[in-house]
């Protein structure tokens, strides 16, 4: 047996490619690990690049790159005598079975994990990288490596090995066992469609074999401290996942032991003896003559073009590697279309075309490109490898009838690969009942604009190939030049996709407006890159491979003979054409409009912060009213908004300068009785003005101002999104804006200390009394209330929505015309928006209630208009007046994915809930929620607005937020809040690992922690509602809306929010307020004992055990222990119901829990099946699922 360990082992060990795989990984670690540029495994946050949570998670997620090697090693390992055809003579030696089997197969194993040590290699080198930045680094843990390799790397490679060797060795071919390792690829995606719903986790941790969604899952609550300084060790889910696979693949090697023989296998097909009967006589036949005419005309080369593509063609589609390859990739699809379209919460989408699209490029193009990249080379050495090249290479034809039939004959493929694929998605329409299959969209996406991305990718992989020494320093080459050209360009701070090869501009489809705003570019760099190909076309053929003297100076010769007749014209034509088309689109691109590389965009932040931050506290005037006078062109996206501001000076100085940020995609230009320009920074978008006659205190001018948008030809990457052919949406921040604007500053700390930018929080600090610090809202720092008329006017076949009430409605010149005003001031934030809508219209006592929505989603409207009516009948119960006259729901592009609150109206993405398929009866219902959630703004936001300082946001997202989850109850029951309470709690738990500044508690929460406002907000005012009710709760959020609805300055903070609950919290519950807004407060809750004792009258006394124990965490999550004074529920549930997840809640009862446990004794009137501490997870708990346990029932 060692003998063969080691002869495997030193057989590998001299072999190039051990050491090429090694250096992949270190590479694939490396990057990533050193710069923001290229990521894998997701964002990290404030974690440190090479923590051990990171180390961890790239063993686990490289599981992909451990089939790889594994396949290269164990298929050799177990196969190679049969490759070589040695195996009659190696047999025949007196070896025994199992030391030939355990040493060839451990020496695989051996050799293949000896790559994945690239992964330690790689985080070790990524810290001295010049460009890395060495604050993101912490200390080496290498308990994180050495887990990270005996506890993903060596079991996995262990697992593929067993079956993959297994494979091999007992079918003897090493394309059985490729297939094999896909299948493994195809069923680990199918095991992570399981995680799409929380109830499924453990189930997905258990059946994948790699062990990466049990890592996922066992570490999904760390926070940053957590990833920062622990290893998972070998545990829990990861211990039992470990285990039983590994088990599994010893049993698989143990069957190979078992079935395997050296001796030859014999064939079974049986032949048919031939009688007398049977044969056949011979027939002399006479002599034919015939006459051969040679044929060398442009028809006899079209035909002789046309029978060598279907040759290719047909010879392709039988290699068992292309039939391997597409299945495993069709199976990858087919799974991906029929489970994997998700919104959230566990909800499917309707199988709408352009989601089945997105589907198809996530799931299907790597294996495309993984074609392109190996029958390329196949192609290209075709002749060479069969040495039937001397016979080709003297037929009397010219080269690129070769090189064209096997270029298309590889299109065509990867064009029959999709419409494949197509089929099944418009099966996978149907089978669902959607029967609007846009057959043209399919077309188009598919065999269109992603088959000539892969048209261009297979022409730089046939001239690679023709001009490399061999066909694996082609797939090297190739691979490497795919890699550069995709990450290269970021580092290096070029944004032109002039010189990224066959970069078009990424569209996004929606079903308002198709791809039509971005069509004009992506035809003219779809030309450019067309022509570019052409020209890479011409190189191939001239430097195609024929003959035996392959010098390059022999080359050279060659090409410069077949530079002649066709090709030497059409190259020329291609070339002309092509320095054409350059200069077109350099034109277009770069003197119409500008380039903008990532790099170009964080440096003009940090300028406007650098230069004009001094001017942020400048005493400035504020708007009180607003005149809009908007036309809308769709046809052309031309935008013109002209109109009027009152502006005051509420200071107690003169104003003697006017200071204005502007937005750089419009052309805007003002005008005010005595300014004058002083000036006008274009590149970061701001001017100064000079007043004659300074603004004196009160004193109130009208500010005029025009702000269009004509755009000229085509941009390098389109930029404005806002107004389109059909569906425009854009909002009253592409005004100018009076003062220094903060938003427009740099927030990822990492990029502001890059561009050497102090360390600064998002908003100011949060204090109790203020008075100054509180002039601004969060939302404006240039108005407060304001009021707002507008004339907006767009093509005869569109509908346009502005802020408030219809006036009137006409049309003039073939346009339509409507004149809006709001019925109420308002803040200074509302969109406009033009679309060709349907209209489903109600009313709601006296408001108007409206949803405006694409013909083609229809389905979920009356949700959203039921939504709308149950939120006014409890806001306007518990909370006061509605001051607007209508609540519109406005559909718009998927061009972003989110539903926003402007006065009276709300636009709504047509991704997020228009196409939501809610049909189960547990589904929650997240189209009812959203509109419940935007409706609460109408109150929270857009009449109470919080200052702009820390927990701003509590004041108006959590409060929606909580007015939305009395609404969902009120409509769908408890069960449904539990359901749901737990996404949120998921949520917030798991998203405070990939903090980026600091987790801030509650009541300090940063404008953009949309997981603590939004998701630990639901949690804290749910909990809150339970311990002091719903009618306490709602008595508070009536004082401060008595307080502050619609009050001036200074605005409101989160202590207004606080202070108010506190006065409606019994005594015995004030703690709370502390720890649910002022800190972060975790439990560790667990039971562990439930017995229940059935008593004479039928009731069951239930006692159970419980520890609890709670906690404190910084902004990072370090934790720690605080004393327990708390009042805790302990509760007993029923059994849940056939077909219901949850069972009924028997007893819920509240204790004064002082210390770290107890035992605690209540009566059930039915029989408990589980008993335990917070039966319905309200504290937050990082490990919820040992609060309750199952109840012996005892005599």
């Amino acid at each position: 047996m060692l003998h063969f360990f080691w002869f495997e082992v030193r057989y590998w060990l001299r072999s190039v490619m051990l050491w090429v795989f090694t250096a992949i990984v270190s590479l694939l670690t490396l990057l990533p690990m050193s710069t923001d540029q290229v990521q894998v495994g997701g964002a990290i946050g404030n974690t440190f690049r090479n923590a051990p949570y990171v180390v961890e998670q790239y063993y686990s997620i490289f599981w992909f790159i451990t089939l790889l090697m594994v396949t290269a090693f164990a298929n050799s390992a177990a196969a190679r005598e049969f490759a070589y055809n040695m195996h009659q003579i190696v047999f025949t030696k007196p070896i025994r079975k199992l030391d030939f089997l355990i040493g060839r197969f451990l020496g695989a194993v051996v050799i293949s994990t000896i790559p994945m040590l690239g992964i330690s290699l790689g985080a070790l080198l990524a810290k001295v990288m010049p460009w890395a930045d060495a604050d993101r680094f912490g200390p080496v843990v290498w308990s994180a490596h050495l887990s990270g390799i005996f506890i993903f790397a060596l079991p996995n490679t262990l697992f593929i090995a067993a079956i993959l060797f297994t494979i091999a060795a007992l079918t003897r071919s090493t394309v059985v066992s490729f297939l094999g390792g896909l299948g493994l690829l195809v069923a680990n995606v199918v095991a992570g469609v399981l995680t799409d719903k929380l109830e499924n986790e453990k189930l997905a941790a258990m059946v994948d074999p790699f062990g990466n969604n049990a890592f996922a899952l066992m570490t999904k609550y760390w926070t940053v401290a957590d990833r920062n300084t622990h290893a998972l060790g070998l545990t829990g889910l990861l211990l039992w996942n470990r285990l039983i696979w590994l088990a599994v693949g010893i049993l698989i090697f143990a069957f190979c032991c078992w079935r395997f023989s050296f001796a030859e296998r014999q064939a079974r097909a049986s032949r048919k003896k031939l009688d007398d009967s049977d044969a056949i006589a011979a027939i002399p036949s006479p002599a034919i003559r015939t006459t051969v005419t040679l044929n060398y005309g442009a028809a006899a080369r079209w035909r002789q073009l046309l029978a060598s593509i279907r040759i290719e063609y047909r010879r392709l589609l039988k290699t068992v590697s292309f039939i391997v390859i597409t299945c495993a990739a069709l199976l990858n699809s087919v799974g991906a279309l029929i489970f994997s379209a998700r919104q959230g919460f566990g909800l499917t989408t309707r199988p709408v075309t352009y989601a089945l699209l997105q589907i198809i490029a996530g799931t299907l193009y790597l294996f495309l490109v993984a074609l392109i990249t190996f029958f390329a080379g196949v192609l290209v050495w075709e002749e060479r490898d069969a040495r039937t090249d001397e016979v080709s290479d003297a037929l009397p034809v010219p080269e690129w009838p070769s090189y064209v039939a096997k270029f298309i004959a590889l299109i065509t493929a990867l064009a029959t690969i999709q419409v494949v694929v197509m089929i099944v998605a418009i099966w996978v329409q149907a089978a669902d009942g959607y029967t609007r299959f846009q057959l043209g969209l399919y077309i188009e996406t598919l065999l269109g604009q992603d088959l000539l991305r892969f048209a261009f990718l297979a022409a730089l992989a046939f001239l690679i190939h023709v001009l490399s020494p061999n066909k694996y320093v082609g797939y090297f080459a190739f691979i490497g030049a795919v890699v550069a050209n995709t990450f290269m360009w970021r580092p290096l701070h070029v944004g032109t996709r002039m010189v990224q090869f066959g970069s078009l501009p990424a569209m996004t489809y929606s079903d308002f407006f198709g791809y039509q705003p971005w069509m004009k570019g992506w035809t003219w760099f779809a030309i450019y890159w067309i022509l570019f190909s052409c020209l890479v076309a011409a190189a191939t053929i001239l430097f195609w491979p024929r003959g035996k003297d392959l010098r390059w100076k022999a080359r050279l010769v060659h090409a410069q003979q077949r530079f002649r007749g066709p090709v030497r014209a059409l190259s020329l034509l291609a070339a002309v054409a092509f320095i054409a088309v350059v200069g077109w689109v350099y034109y277009n691109t770069e003197v119409l409009n500008q380039v903008e590389s990532n790099n170009d965009t964080l440096q003009r932040q940090a300028d406007y912060e650098k230069n004009y931050k001094r001017f942020e506290h400048l005493p400035q005037p504020r708007v009180t009213d607003v005149h809009y006078d908007i036309a809308i062109y769709p046809a052309t996206r031309e935008l013109v908004m002209r109109g009027s501001e009152q502006i005051k000076n509420e200071t107690a100085a003169p104003i003697d300068a006017l200071h204005l940020s502007l937005d750089r995609n419009f052309t805007s230009t003002v005008d005010m009785a005595g300014m004058q320009l002083a000036q006008d920074d274009k590149r970061l978008g701001y001017r100064i003005y000079k007043l004659t006659t300074p603004l004196a205190p009160g004193e109130v001018r009208t500010l005029n101002f025009d702000v269009e948008s004509h755009p000229k030809g085509f941009e390098n990457t389109l930029t404005m999104t806002g107004v389109v052919q059909n569906g425009s949406f854009f909002n009253s921040s592409s005004v100018p804006q009076i003062g220094y604007q903060e938003n427009n500053e740099l927030t990822d700390p990492n990029d502001r200390r890059r561009f050497k930018l102090k360390e600064k929080d998002l908003m100011p600090e949060l204090v109790r009394n203020c008075t100054t610090g509180c002039m601004d809202s969060y939302i404006s720092n240039n108005s407060d209330w304001v009021n707002v008329d507008t004339i907006i006017s767009t093509s005869a076949d569109q509908m346009a929505i502005a802020p408030g009430s219809l006036l009137r409605q006409w049309q003039q010149d073939g346009r339509n015309f409507y004149e809006y005003k709001l019925d109420h001031f308002a803040l200074n934030f509302y969109s406009f928006i033009s679309a060709r809508y349907q209209v489903q219209r109600s009313k709601w006592n006296d408001m108007d209630v409206e949803v405006y929505y694409l013909k083609e989603h229809p389905w979920n409207v009356s949700k959203m208009v039921s939504s709308i009516e149950k939120s006014f009948a409890y806001y306007t119960t518990n909370y006061g007046p509605y001051y607007n006259k209508q609540a519109r729901i406005v559909e718009f592009p998927r061009v972003a994915s989110f539903a926003q609150a402007f006065p009276g109206t709300m636009p709504y993405s047509e991704s997020i809930g228009f196409i939501a398929d809610i049909e189960k009866p547990d589904d929650i219902d997240m189209v009812f929620y959203v509109v419940a959630h935007e409706m609460g703004h109408q109150w929270w936001a857009h009449q109470v607005v919080g200052a702009n300082m820390q927990g701003a946001t509590s004041l108006s997202e959590t409060l929606a937020q909580y007015s939305a989850l009395m609404v969902m109850e009120k409509q769908y029951g408890p069960d449904t809040m539990r359901k749901f309470m737990q996404y949120e709690m998921d949520n917030y738990l798991r998203s405070r690992g990939t903090e980026r500044l600091k987790e801030r508690p509650l009541m300090r929460v940063e404008a953009s922690q949309g997981y603590i406002h939004y998701r630990k907000g639901s949690v804290v005012m749910y909990y809150l509602r339970q311990m002091i009710g719903e009618d306490a709760i709602n008595r508070a959020l009536r004082k401060v809306l008595a307080q502050y609805r619609y009050a001036q300055p200074p605005y409101p903070t989160s202590w207004a929010l606080v202070d108010a609950l506190r006065s409606e919290t019994p005594q015995q519950y004030q703690y709370l307020l502390k720890d649910l807004f002022e800190d972060i407060t975790l439990f560790s809750n667990r039971t562990t004992s439930a017995t229940a004792h059935k008593r004479p009258d039928g009731k069951y006394d239930v006692t159970v055990q419980v520890e609890t124990h709670k906690y404190t965490a910084d902004a990072k999550g370090a934790e720690q222990e605080i004393p327990v004074d708390d009042w805790i529920e302990v509760g007993a549930l029923a059994a849940p119901a056939k077909g219901d997840r949850y069972g009924k809640v028997l007893v819920r009862q509240q204790v004064h829990m002082t210390g770290k446990g107890g035992t605690y004794t209540f009566v059930s009137s039915s029989v408990p099946d589980k008993g335990g501490i917070d039966p319905l997870l309200l504290l937050v708990d990082r490990v919820p699922d040992d609060n309750m346990k199952k109840v012996d029932i005892v005599p």
